[in-house]
């Protein structure tokens, strides 16, 4: 598990930071907004209809293994047409294919992780933190390589999106728990919207959207203000985000045991408010502060609650809230997201410069800190299935 943790982040840690710089070397800057459209809406769509599948006919890690493979070969196609030049056409049409097979990915291997632990809140950052490892290196290796600008970067990643696949077949064996499917709503996973009458999961979720949006801001507007700042080796400089993040998977189970799910996720939304009022000082120093704080605000909100999701759902809806939580975060999150942001970036940041458009998005995420405080209550429930009670 430890393994595909690793590859399967490392995939899109060669391309994914480095994308914006990518797309502006080879004259497709003005594709951006679409391109980065792409992986949120392909959440949208395939990860419920595979989680649905994971939870009521299909193992989970034969699911995974396929689409893993099925998926690096678009992604290869995709930047080889940036090297061929053939134009923003074909690299969306391959890219947005890719997008569609590989989104369930995460939220299979996290359902496949936590599924298979006895103790998921205590061990599960043991075994996700092999991920933000694999970004990391990734990351490291482009800036080493000097590849920022490349469409190597692509191929590199479906290489070991190849390897990744093939180790999916070598996960333990999850087999579905729920009850196989009576309708087409059920076989969609569209029953996973019954989970949200849960007062706490509603809030959590809706809070989740809300973060995303700003969320959208750091992946498309970091590297070019970095950039811009003069800085050249922006994929390894961005693996700051990752060096905390490192430590902050090695103490979640700690965390998790010793302090209420609400303090948790509470921290996590206040430090996401402190990133980007680091990155309004418009100064290197402050911008890798922000990026440091994101690795810590990224563990414990989105990775520590997936951990609490898991705990709140019962077996045959776990694959289905998982994916439900991509929806809101990496889907709606993300479109909303990447709109927001270059709506505001263009109106803002030509003519009044980048401090008022990070102030700007501070402002949000301390919309979705308020939420979240105000209405997440908390259950009564026993020692070991909460431990906030």
């Amino acid at each position: 598990m430890a393994v595909v943790f690793f590859l399967l982040a490392a995939a899109p840690g060669f391309w994914f930071p480095a994308l914006s710089n990518v797309l502006d070397s080879y004259g497709l800057g003005g594709w951006k907004a679409v391109v980065f459209l792409v992986p949120p809406l392909a959440g949208m769509i395939s990860p419920l209809i595979f989680g649905a599948q994971v939870d009521q006919r299909l193992q989970a890690q034969k699911v995974l293994g396929w689409i893993m493979l099925l998926g690096a070969g678009f992604l290869f196609m995709a930047f080889h047409s940036l090297e061929m030049g053939w134009g923003g056409g074909w690299f969306l049409f391959f890219f947005v294919i890719n997008g569609l097979i590989s989104a369930p990915a995460w939220s299979l291997l996290t359902t496949i992780t936590l599924s298979n632990l006895s103790d998921p809140g205590k061990t599960f950052g043991y075994f996700r933190v092999w991920g933000t490892v694999g970004w990391m290196v990734a990351g490291l290796i482009v800036s080493f390589a000097e590849l920022d600008f490349s469409a190597q970067t692509g191929k590199v990643a479906a290489g070991v999106r190849i390897i990744a696949g093939l180790a999916c077949f070598l996960l333990p064996v999850t087999l579905p728990k729920g009850a196989k499917a009576k309708t087409w709503s059920d076989a969609l996973g569209l029953s996973a919207i019954k989970l949200l009458k849960d007062r706490d999961l509603f809030v959590y979720f809706s809070s989740a959207l809300l973060f995303s949006i700003p969320l959208g801001a750091y992946y498309l507007h970091t590297p070019q203000h970095l950039a811009e700042l003069g800085v050249e080796a922006v994929s390894g400089l961005m693996t700051t985000a990752q060096l905390m993040e490192t430590v902050a998977m090695l103490a979640m189970g700690w965390v998790i045991a010793k302090y209420r799910v609400k303090t948790i996720l509470l921290v996590a939304l206040g430090f996401g408010v402190l990133r980007y009022g680091f990155y309004a000082v418009d100064e290197v120093a402050w911008l890798v502060v922000g990026i440091t704080l994101h690795g810590i605000c990224w563990t414990f909100f989105f990775e520590a609650g997936r951990v609490f999701v898991h705990r709140r759902v019962e077996e045959g809806m776990r694959a289905q809230a998982q994916a439900l939580l991509g929806f809101f975060t990496g889907g709606l999150g993300g479109i909303l997201g990447i709109v927001v942001v270059h709506f505001l970036y263009e109106a803002i940041v030509p003519k009044h410069g980048w401090s008022l458009y990070w102030m700007i998005l501070t402002g949000m995420n301390c919309v979705a800190m308020v939420m979240f405080a105000i209405g997440y209550q908390g259950m009564a429930k026993p020692v070991s299935e909460e431990p906030e009670s």
